[in-house]
This record gives C-alpha cells, sequence and structure tokens, in this order.
C-alpha cells in the first residue's frame, strides 16, 4: 500500500533556482511581507531574455512568477498573464477586422469570468488583483535596479497611463482606443504632454513621442490574469508515464528545474533516489514490484485520467464563454503534480495526484453579422498546418477579386444582394466553398467599405473564376441601399474576401481525439503524424463496414483479425515507449483486454466528426448555438466507464494473469476474440 508520508515532491519550494530573482510586481507594495513576483533572470538569456515566457497567446504573454515572503522564501509558482496586442500582428486580415481594444477587452474580462466561475475545479486556483477588469499603470522593469518601475524615463511629466478616452485620442489626430488595435500611453490631466504609441505600427504624428526608455516593457497598461502554475508539459508527462525521463521547463536556451520535481520526475529505477528523493516506482500505486507488465495497464488507466481531465476542462471553459478553441494542441494543457484529480483522496502516490490543466483559452474569434441565426467563428492567429486540426482550419482561402451586383432585393427586414464575384485567387478546394461556408465580402461603395457576408449558390456562374453570391439579409442605411441599386451591373474591383467554413467545437473534439491518440498509441518506434494517419484510416474502414446490428468494438475486431497490419500498428503495447519494457503486440493483449482496448479505439473513432454514422459531429460546425460544449459529453461519459474498466484490473494479480494468458494464447488466433 502507498505510504501515508508527505511527498517530497509535493513539499513547499523554498528558494528559485541559481540564476533567478524575484522582483515585486508591484512598485508600491516592496516593503509588503507576502508579494506577486515575477521571476527574472540578472543576466538576460540570449533568446528569451530577463523573463521567463511560457507562453505566447492571441491577445497575451504569459510569464513565469512566484509568491514570496518577506524572507523572499518561494511559496508556490504563477503564472502572470499580461494583455497584448502586439501578436495580432501576424493575425490574418480577417481576424483583425473582427477584433478591436474594445472587443479584447471584452473578451478578456470575460475570460477571467469564466476562470473565475470555475475555480473550485482542482488545480485552478486564481489569484484576483484587481487588474482583471480594470487596466492598471504600466509596468516597466529596470535591469540595473532589478526593481518594477510604474513611470519609465521617457515621461518626465508624471505616472502614464493606458489612454482610453476615444474623444482625447480624435482629437489629437489619432485613432480611437474602442475601434482600433492601436494603443498610447498618456498623462492623465496633462493635455501638453505627447503621447506614446505602445503597439507595432501605430500611427505618429506631432503629439507623440517615440517610446525609448532604459526599461524594458513588461506591461504598459494591458488587463492582468494571475493564476497557480502547472509545471508539467502533457506531451512530456505522457513519455514520462511510458518511460522516458522529463527535461524540465524549457525557457530561451536553458531548462528551470523547480524544487524536487524534476529529480523525481527524471529517476526511473526502482532504488531509492539519493538524497531522499522520490522514484517513478514511488509514484505508482502498487503495481511497480509486477515489473513492466503491472505497469503497463496502471500506464494505461493514468493516461485515460489526464485524457478525461483534458475533455473536461475544454468542456466546462467552451460552456461559460460559448466560443470554440480552433487551436488545441498538446500543449494547450499542462500537467500539476500534487493537485488532487477528481475523486482523487490525499496520500495517494505522486503519479496519481497528477492532473492536467488547461493553459491556453483558444484563440477563436466571434464574427458577428447583424440580422443572421449563424454564428461563425475563425482563427486569430495564423499558424502552420499541424497534426492536431483539421485542414479546413488551418487553410482558410481569402483575396480579392471583382463584384458585379446583379439584383437588389431591398425588404423591411433588410437588403438582399445577388452578386457575381470574378477572382483569379482560389475559394477553398476544386470544387469551391463548401455549403456552409460564409463568404465575407468587403466591397468599395461610394467613399466607404462594405462588409456583405453571404454564400455561394449552388448555380454555376457562366465563366471560369466566376462565383454566383447571394448575401445574408442585412441592415443597410437608406443611402447605402440607394448606391447598391445604383451600382447594379457596374463592375466593384479590389472587393476583398474571406472564405470562413463553419467551425466550431467539434474541430477541437476532433484535436482531442488526436490528443488521446497521442497519448496512446505513440511510442519510440512512431510517430504522431503516422498514428492519426493510422486512426483515420481505421475510422473510414469502419465506417465503411458499418452495420447498425454490430456495434463499433467488434468491428474495429474484426478488421485487426483480417489483417495483423493493424495490430501492430494500433495495438497496446504501444503504451510502453521504453526499449527495455517493450512487449509484442500479444503480450500486450495479455495484461489489457482485447474488447476494452477495441472499446477505447472506439472512443478516439467516435471522436472524430463527419467519418461516418459512428461519428458523435456530423461535420465540424455540427454544435448547437448557445450548446457548444454539449458535443463532448458522449466522449465524457464513455471515458468515464473506461476508467471504472481499467481501474479494476489494477487489483489483478498481474503474474498469475500473464501466465494464464501465455497458456491460452497458443491455442489462440493473434487478436482474442472474446
Amino acid at each position: 500500500m502507498p505510504s501515508t508520508q508527505p511527498d517530497p515532491v509535493l513539499s513547499a519550494p523554498r528558494a528559485l533556482p541559481a540564476g533567478y530573482v524575484p522582483v515585486a510586481l508591484f512598485p508600491e507594495m516592496k516593503t509588503a511581507p507576502v508579494q506577486l513576483a515575477v521571476i527574472t533572470r540578472p543576466e538576460p538569456d540570449p533568446v528569451a531574455g530577463h523573463f521567463i515566457i511560457l507562453r505566447n497567446l492571441l491577445d497575451a504573454v504569459v510569464y513565469l512568477g512566484c509568491i514570496t515572503d518577506a524572507a523572499n522564501r518561494v511559496h508556490g509558482y504563477v503564472e502572470i498573464w499580461v494583455q497584448t496586442a502586439d501578436g495580432l500582428a501576424n493575425s490574418p486580415a480577417a481576424a483583425r477586422e473582427a477584433l478591436s481594444n474594445k472587443t479584447l477587452d471584452d473578451r478578456w474580462v470575460k475570460l477571467f469570468k469564466s476562470f473565475d466561475a470555475l475555480d473550485d475545479a482542482p488545480g485552478s486556483t486564481l489569484y484576483r488583483t484587481g487588474y482583471e477588469t480594470t487596466h492598471p499603470r504600466p509596468f516597466y522593469y529596470d535591469p540595473e535596479k532589478r526593481e518594477m518601475v510604474h513611470t519609465p524615463a521617457v515621461f518626465s511629466s508624471g505616472t502614464p497611463a493606458l489612454c482610453t478616452d476615444d474623444a482625447l485620442l480624435v482629437s489629437k489626430g489619432l485613432p480611437p482606443y474602442s475601434s482600433s488595435l492601436h494603443r498610447y500611453l498618456y498623462v492623465p490631466g496633462d493635455d501638453k504632454a505627447p503621447l506614446v504609441p505602445i503597439t507595432p505600427d501605430a500611427p505618429t504624428n506631432a503629439g507623440t513621442i517615440a517610446p525609448k526608455s532604459p526599461q524594458r516593457p513588461f506591461n504598459p497598461g494591458g488587463l492582468m490574469l494571475v493564476r497557480a502554475y502547472a509545471p508539467a508539459n502533457l506531451e512530456a508527462f505522457f513519455d514520462l508515464l511510458a518511460g522516458a525521463t522529463w527535461d524540465g521547463i524549457l525557457a530561451g536556451r536553458s531548462a528551470v528545474h523547480l524544487d524536487g520535481l524534476n529529480t523525481a520526475l527524471e529517476e526511473k529505477s526502482d532504488a531509492a533516489a539519493t538524497g531522499g528523493g522520490t522514484t517513478i516506482a514511488d509514484g505508482r500505486l502498487f503495481l511497480g514490484k509486477h515489473g513492466k507488465w503491472g505497469r503497463l495497464i496502471e500506464t494505461f488507466h493514468l493516461k485515460l485520467r489526464l485524457l478525461a481531465d483534458c475533455l473536461a476542462a475544454v468542456r466546462a471553459l467552451t460552456a461559460a464563454t460559448q466560443r470554440p478553441f480552433l487551436n488545441l494542441t498538446s500543449g494547450s494543457f499542462q500537467v500539476d503534480i500534487g493537485a488532487a484529480g477528481a475523486g482523487n483522496a490525499v496520500g495517494l502516490p505522486f503519479l496519481w495526484t497528477a492532473h492536467a490543466e488547461l493553459v491556453d483559452p483558444g484563440d477563436a474569434v466571434v464574427l458577428k453579422m447583424e440580422a443572421s441565426e449563424a454564428q461563425y467563428f475563425l482563427r486569430g492567429l495564423s499558424a502552420p498546418a499541424n497534426v492536431y486540426q483539421p485542414e479546413s482550419v488551418s487553410k482558410p482561402a481569402s483575396g480579392a477579386g471583382t463584384l458585379r451586383i446583379r439584383k437588389t432585393l431591398a425588404e423591411a427586414a433588410g437588403l438582399i444582394l445577388e452578386a457575381t464575384l470574378s477572382t483569379t485567387a482560389r475559394l477553398g478546394d476544386a470544387s469551391g466553398p463548401a455549403r456552409n461556408d460564409l463568404v465575407w465580402l468587403r466591397a468599395p461603395v461610394g467613399s466607404k467599405r462594405l462588409d456583405l457576408f453571404g454564400h455561394v449558390e449552388k448555380e454555376p456562374a457562366l465563366a471560369a473564376g466566376e462565383w454566383r453570391f447571394r448575401t445574408e439579409r442585412q441592415k443597410l442605411p437608406e443611402e447605402t441601399v440607394a448606391q447598391l441599386k445604383a451600382a447594379e451591373g457596374v463592375p466593384i474591383p479590389e472587393t476583398l474576401f474571406d472564405v470562413i467554413p463553419l467551425l466550431s467545437s467539434p474541430c477541437d473534439l476532433y484535436s482531442l481525439a488526436i490528443l488521446g491518440a497521442r497519448a496512446l498509441l505513440v511510442n519510440h518506434d512512431t510517430t504522431l503524424a503516422i498514428v492519426a494517419d493510422e486512426l483515420i484510416s481505421l475510422a473510414r474502414q469502419v465506417s465503411l463496414e458499418h452495420r447498425d446490428d454490430i456495434d463499433l468494438p467488434e468491428r474495429i475486431r474484426s478488421i485487426f483479425q483480417a489483417d495483423s497490419r493493424w495490430l501492430n500498428a494500433l495495438g497496446p503495447h504501444r503504451l510502453t515507449r521504453d526499449k527495455e519494457e517493450e512487449l509484442s503486440p500479444q503480450q500486450a493483449f495479455d495484461l489489457v483486454p482485447a474488447d476494452l482496448w477495441f472499446d477505447t479505439l472506439g472512443l478516439l473513432i467516435r471522436m472524430l466528426p463527419g467519418i461516418g454514422a459512428d461519428s458523435i459531429c456530423r461535420d465540424f460546425g455540427d454544435a448547437p448555438r448557445g450548446g457548444l460544449h454539449k458535443v463532448y459529453d458522449p466522449a465524457l461519459a464513455h471515458l468515464e466507464k473506461l476508467l471504472v474498466r481499467t481501474r479494476s484490473l489494477i487489483v489483478i494479480d498481474w503474474r498469475f494473469n500473464r501466465e494464464i494468458h501465455a497458456v491460452l494464447r497458443q491455442f489462440s488466433a493473434t487478436v482474442p476474440a472474446h
């Protein structure tokens, strides 16, 4: 049975690693007995600089911080989220058009309220500073004094603040705060003080001054969030459970080793670690004494627990925000060691106290359309294609063309346009946009730009490169309606367009299916790209052989029995990546019951939208409005049953079980029939 003594890996930290110092975040509280501090390097890293940057999000940079007392003793690590618009420079044009400082602030406040509502969940501790909804004074870091300051050297007449006064900005000939993505600092009450641009490419004039200062900007006025820090990377933890080591927290060109955690996670032997450290064997329940045979089934169960954590966290935040993520990967999660997961009791071995936490709220941007019931989301950041996202997320179509208005249908409820768009740019694949894809046109009409939202008609245009287009009903000013009627038949060049697929939470369900494949099927002998391809191939084969009278696990079993290559590609032997503990597929099936494994593969297949009749979602937009989180419920219910079944296997005498199965295997097929 596990020891009830406190695990050394869970004990509170006492000091930062060598080469790092805490710097009080709030200058006015430098003498406070308990402080929130940002962790800095006195000597900057060539890549990362003075701070440890954990993540760059759509609208934030996340830094590593800590809680210290008057003796500079560390009492815990935190994430310090700082709102910034800098990253939007790399966003697609359509996303930037849909965002502004006001929408970014509203988005931040809604995220904070969502975290606040979920704060009773394990490991989701939120430290409230008051700056979640109110812009703080700027924070600049002085590397010589190793302290934060509110007034950088560029200001001499007073303490600056973020200027959110639209009227003042417009009077200075600058873009307003609420409807642009540009930000400026100013000195409240001092009309003669120059404004300082703090966002890339912000317009300047005689009333602005360049932001030159020896101090380094840490947060020039953005909103903030502070959350408890989960130290372990999810992928690294999956590999750790499977037999690999953990390399620490990467920060620039170096790794940060916090507390005794790194020592505990790196130790793989069953012998006691020197200096009172904790071994991986100590971190398991009681299967370690059975060697690789016992560890395999415990690894299976622990990986499913983490996957369930991920699904539950995504569902909870989706329910609170009612927007998808569209960028979920393994990097969207971290693992906290010592934060009890659902159902855990105090005193469990530390691997059983591991809990996966969501650390990236997603970058989906809501595209608002007046007088339309449809709801569309698009990626907020340009990103290369990756294995976790379907192609439709990473390859949106955009370009410019010429619009010809064929007919204007003015009704009391709004205006509908029938038009032809001529362009040499790609509008989706060879067959053009899908039925539910939204086409967003930005046409120059008169002296203004007009946003039109609609769909490509089924009826093809007469010429190549032309598309018939019908808008959604939109309420427009009478003056604009008259201009559109006058423009019938007149070519309108330089009309910009974006094709926005109907994407929602099923895209994230797909990402979580690939995450499940990463957890359960990737070992030293294969890669995630190969495993994902094989899983999708299996899903398509299962769909071709669909029969209402045969359930999914049985169809998977018959496919495995018909072609032994599936067993090697997607068998339970892939749960481990330690070459010294490598098992054959047949040996692995001695430990993991075949029906349980096929049921697990069936869950991953059901999570892939649009594959066939078994899929939970028909396509990547198949989610009810106001109920985007409900697509996860069938998968979570299925996972709960799998966890009960794998947990029940942990009490089996594996040595006796293995001997019996080895005898039976001599008289059975390669894949067990039952």
